[in-house]
């Protein structure tokens, strides 16, 4: 059986670099927590992060996981489409599983995906802001976190089509404004703000696609205070989105299960890799509405 034998079962997975209050962080703790779950095994498990606006850090680390020879492998998928094909090639050719976590890619063949259907997430949080403004004229903000000219993640890209899918479909009314952050210039990001919501005083609702709401809260909170409030909708249940909802400084969050999400998958994978046991190959997780 597994449990008898002598093997040592090696997982690996590549994940983008992330601050401590994170998505990413609460996924690497349920992956790892999947990995204590399983203890009585032999299990050993490595990963690698990547700077996700850098596909040359990717390419890099792709290297380094490949090196260390894993039975199997867990996937933080990069932005670029060829560059993920290239990974995912070389490890079909070798014979390596892996699963895709957070970004869906139905061209390729994972063992397993864990994550939301980011088009219908978009399409969910366009019903919130279209019950927001009341569905007539109004102008709306999406801020983006960008980096070497894009945002970090196809999940997040797939939110944005599918919202304004929904807003134009429901709210053609609604003008949008897009605003670009830079991930590597925090300074930038305040004169960004400030500049944008001095010329837009008519701007009253706002949005970002990933777990950076808390920054536009934040700011109009202590540098703007006489600005009128500003509806805000963000996604991810980070600490410090979670303390602006609190305060009154962002008024939705559209959140999932990191922790679950990287818990399951590693189980998943355990279960067709060590087990052996047939697994469905896409699990779309709930979301909330905080």
């Amino acid at each position: 059986s597994a449990l008898a034998s002598n093997k040592v079962h090696q997982f690996a997975a590549i994940l983008p670099m992330h601050e401590v209050d994170s998505y990413w962080a609460r996924v690497e703790k349920g992956l790892y927590d999947g990995v204590r779950k399983f203890n009585d095994f032999k299990i050993s498990f490595k990963v690698f992060s990547y700077d996700p606006f850098n596909d040359e850090s990717f390419k890099t680390e792709c290297d380094n996981l490949i090196a260390a020879q894993p039975d199997a492998v867990i996937i933080g998928p990069i932005f670029n489409h060829n560059i993920m094909k290239g990974f995912v090639d070389r490890l079909s050719e070798l014979e390596i599983p892996y699963a895709l976590l957070d970004s869906n890619w139905p061209e390729f063949d994972p063992v397993t995906f864990y994550g939301q259907d980011s088009l219908k997430s978009g399409e969910f949080s366009g019903r919130i802001m279209h019950l927001a403004t009341g569905g007539g004229r109004s102008k709306l903000a999406i801020f983006r976190v960008m980096g070497e000219g894009r945002v970090a993640s196809r999940q997040q890209m797939n939110r944005e089509v599918g919202f304004r899918d929904y807003m134009k479909a429901h709210c053609p009314k609604c003008e949008i404004l897009d605003v670009n952050l830079y991930a590597y210039d925090k300074e930038g990001m305040k004169e960004i703000l400030h500049d944008f919501f001095t010329q837009h005083p008519d701007v009253l609702y706002a949005l970002s696609f990933n777990s950076s709401i808390h920054l536009v809260g934040n700011y109009l909170h202590t540098e703007m205070p006489d600005h009128p409030h500003v509806t805000l909708l963000g996604y991810d249940a980070v600490d410090a989105n979670v303390r602006c909802v609190k305060e009154g400084m962002v008024d939705f969050l559209v959140a999932q299960h990191p922790h679950d999400q990287g818990l399951n998958c590693f189980r998943t994978m355990f279960n067709a890799c060590v087990l052996h046991i047939k697994q469905k190959r896409d699990h779309y997780v709930s979301i909330e509405l905080l």
